[in-house]
């Protein structure tokens, strides 16, 4: 998820300002007694592009949280840059940056931009998350703010505001349960307030018994009462009725609210409600060496108006594992067959773990299909990676990738990855 701040020239200087100042800020603290960690990854290739031109694409992910009790604050930022050396072109992503603040048990503030998850989508926000546990088994979360959204416009764009609560249960052995309330203005025009409101109602359910298969039902349900649409209907049960087999069942339900400004991916591919179910099965065969793997899923998909479709994704794969000398090899097969076509693929993944400082993965991928447009093609995709622990928390890594379809006669890559971690606890 990206929710984009800055992509003019003009904000290149505050950037790179931003990006040197935060760190030095969080580390001159006084962290004696609290927490400090640190994530920074730089992810790069080298390759041609449709144009033939060369690009060399470099992606920065920072990551940086700290915690001190004493002043009973804590906080963290996450944040993306992006520079094509070749080309010239650069673009800043700020994902979050929050404090949170715990004046009391009872009571923890967030404010900043930051992740929200209150029962429907997870948004980007700018605001202020509050929640308070007046009682054991209950707490209360109040949130508001302006939501940035995916790849989509800029941090000067009128992207609405969303207000919410949430009231859940705490401490309860094994259950969860919490209901949600959230309003959402897609765009703020004080003339007309009652501009394409949204209001949702949702609430979400988990309970695990205490036997030894340790079966979980859980469910969650997303009522969309401005549209009068049910956007989302979850319900599923996991169980272990030994400790050889896992099993998962789960049914699903999406709709969407095709009248609102903000359009949905669903809303631009399908007409109605799409609905369907999945069944996963992990079984062990041989315990610590090999595992077969299975899934399938089925869907019914209002693609036009009353015109229903199905679809239907299977895959299987064996695991073998030997860790005595680190090794991981996965073969396995898919199939999919849907209203666009269908495909069958095979692919097989390597993984060596060489010792606890260095590694290797191979994967081999080949896939068959056939679109109703009759684009048939074969599809063929090999890439390799090799990493080492070069010191403490700094790994080094390369590696290359291969393609070759209908759009790529011959897709070469290489890839670089530097990842640096940092941790400094009480």
């Amino acid at each position: 998820m990206t929710s984009e701040v800055f992509r003019c020239p003009n904000h290149a200087m505050l950037r790179k300002n931003f990006i040197l100042a935060l760190p030095l800020l969080l580390i001159s603290l006084p962290l004696s007694a609290g927490e400090f960690h640190l994530d920074n990854d730089v992810i790069g290739q080298v390759r041609k592009n449709t144009s033939s031109q060369r690009e060399i694409p470099v992606n920065e992910y920072f990551g940086m949280s700290f915690a001190q009790p004493s002043w009973h604050l804590g906080g963290e930022t996450n944040m993306r840059e992006f520079r094509d050396f070749d080309r010239k072109l650069d673009e800043f992503d700020l994902y979050q940056t929050v404090i949170h603040y715990t004046p009391l048990e009872a009571l923890q503030i967030d404010a900043g931009r930051q992740f929200v998850n209150q029962g429907f989508f997870v948004e980007t926000l700018d605001g202020i998350q509050t929640t308070v546990a007046p009682w054991k088994y209950v707490d209360f979360i109040a949130y508001s703010g302006i939501p940035r959204s995916v790849e989509v416009g800029d941090f000067n764009k009128n992207d609405g505001l969303i207000t919410g609560v949430s009231i859940g249960s705490r401490n309860l052995s094994r259950t969860n349960i919490r209901v949600h309330g959230a309003w959402r203005k897609i765009n703020i025009h004080w003339m007309d307030v009652k501009h394409n409101d949204e209001v949702f109602v949702s609430g979400n359910f988990s309970h695990q018994f205490a036997v030894s298969s340790t079966p979980m039902l859980y469910g969650f349900m997303e009522y969309n009462t401005a549209a009068k649409v049910l956007d989302v209907g979850t319900a599923g049960f996991d169980i272990y009725p030994t400790g050889k087999i896992r099993l998962n069942l789960e049914f699903n339900y999406f709709n969407t609210n095709r009248q609102s400004d903000r359009t949905t991916v669903q809303a631009l591919y399908t007409a109605g409600r799409m609905m369907g179910g999945r069944f996963s099965s992990t079984w062990t065969l041989v315990y610590g060496w090999l595992d077969l793997i299975e899934n399938y899923s089925f869907r019914n998909t209002e693609v036009l108006r009353n015109d229903f479709r199905n679809s239907h994704l299977a895959d299987a794969s064996l695991r073998f594992t030997a860790n005595s000398i680190g090794l991981s090899i996965t073969p396995g097969y898919y199939y999919e067959r849907s209203f666009g076509g269908h495909l069958n693929g095979a692919k097989t993944n390597i993984h060596e773990q060489f010792t606890d400082k260095f590694y290797a993965n191979l994967l081999f991928d080949f896939t068959k299909y056939k679109k109703i447009t009759n684009n048939n093609d074969n599809a063929y995709s090999v890439t390799g990676w090799t990493g080492y622990e070069v010191a403490k928390g700094l790994t080094l890594s390369g590696g290359f990738e291969y393609n070759k379809n209908s759009f790529f006669n011959k897709d070469s890559r290489g890839s670089f990855r530097v990842d640096y971690h940092f941790d400094r606890g009480s």
